[in-house]
């Protein structure tokens, strides 16, 4: 038979399994968490950086069209 304390020392040795089984887990999530940051993160900068370079040329060609219309209505 079983006594107290050996159910208590089974018992604490099952809490320490679970306990190092939710840390093991938590870690791992963490790990891909902040991986997927790190991914988002660069693609984040790349197409910033594209956008970046299209709205210079948007930019470019507004004063174009603005320069094409002073130049075909000069009274506007």
């Amino acid at each position: 038979m079983i006594d107290c304390c050996e159910l208590a020392a089974q018992n604490g040795k099952l809490a320490l399994q679970i306990a190092w089984g939710a840390f093991g887990v938590i870690t791992f999530l963490l790990a891909m968490f902040f991986g997927y940051n790190l991914k988002l993160s660069a693609r984040t900068a790349s197409l910033e950086k594209k956008n970046g370079s299209e709205q210079k040329q948007l930019d470019a060609l507004k004063a174009k069209i603005e320069k094409l219309e002073k130049t075909a209505n000069p009274n506007a």
